[in-house]
């Protein structure tokens, strides 16, 4: 089989963006179109590993972990050594899955043209059915996630926060209007009300609410919407459980009372 550079290298880009976005969507993250884009052509160019002569098996897998390494940095930036593995492990799977609902919608289409070596495959299908067939598998992934997320009843959970060895218990209310997130890095955050959480605020958090604009390091001001204002919100990296169960989410603080609850979070957290 004769394969063209140029056409592996934009196959593979298309379908890469539509595997990190995927990985995206599971992990309840957004990502910024440029960092899509940028993870999509360090996988693409990957791809090239398949003109190499015949590797050894555990070069190639080793390989292939190195690429998805890659990948996942570039989509998702640094991050916590577990929050990394989780995000890699995902692409992974996403790109398995993937992987398999190619093949399977396009053996019912027509012979499927394929090489394979060093963990990487050439198919030889036009960018029109690469289209139609990755647009089928990504509208599953929406899908999925649609029956998954759709509307409760918002939801009381006991909400821990720890920070400095100091623990605070807090009652939570998964509210479905509340979407706040880390635009940087994706993460959701769990906005508490100031006298609530005061013991285990940062002096960056107290600085910034107290009006001072110096000695902001460590904190991320993320702007917030609500149907009557708009704002700032300081949010901070602290250990968040809900329910029992680690929430990869940050600390937003408000001076505002929260009616009905100490504090609110986007109820996909749990």
């Amino acid at each position: 089989m004769i394969i063209y550079a140029d056409v592996l290298i934009a196959v593979n880009l298309y379908i890469n963006y539509f595997l990190v976005r995927g990985t995206a969507l599971l992990l309840r993250r957004k990502i910024k179109p440029l960092r899509c884009v940028l993870a999509s052509a360090v996988g693409a160019v990957g791809a090239l590993a398949i003109m190499l002569p015949e590797l050894h098996p555990v070069i190639s897998v080793l390989l292939k972990v190195l690429l998805g390494i890659a990948v996942t940095l570039a989509a998702f930036g640094r991050q916590k050594r577990g929050d990394f593995l989780l995000s890699l492990l995902c692409f992974l799977a996403v790109s398995f899955a993937f992987a398999g609902g190619m093949m399977a919608l396009w053996s019912f289409a027509a012979p499927l043209g394929m090489f394979y070596r060093n963990g990487f495959a050439y198919f030889d299908i036009p960018i029109g059915a690469a289209a139609v067939i990755t647009a089928v598998v990504y509208g599953g992934f929406r899908l999925v996630k649609l029956l998954l997320d759709k509307k409760r009843p918002n939801q009381h959970e006991k909400v821990l926060i720890r920070s400095g060895g100091i623990e605070i218990p807090l009652d939570g209310l998964a509210d479905t209007g509340n979407s706040l997130c880390d635009s940087f890095t994706g993460k959701p955050v769990v906005i508490a009300s100031l006298e609530k959480v005061r013991a285990v605020l940062p002096d960056s958090v107290l600085n910034y609410l107290s009006g001072s604009t110096e000695h902001l390091e460590g904190i991320r001001l993320i702007p917030c919407r609500t149907v009557t204002s708009e704002g700032i919100v300081p949010a901070f990296p602290a250990e968040i459980i809900i329910g029992g169960k680690p929430a990869d989410a940050l600390l937003g603080v408000t001076r505002q009372e929260i009616s009905g609850a100490d504090c609110i979070f986007d109820p996909n957290i749990i």
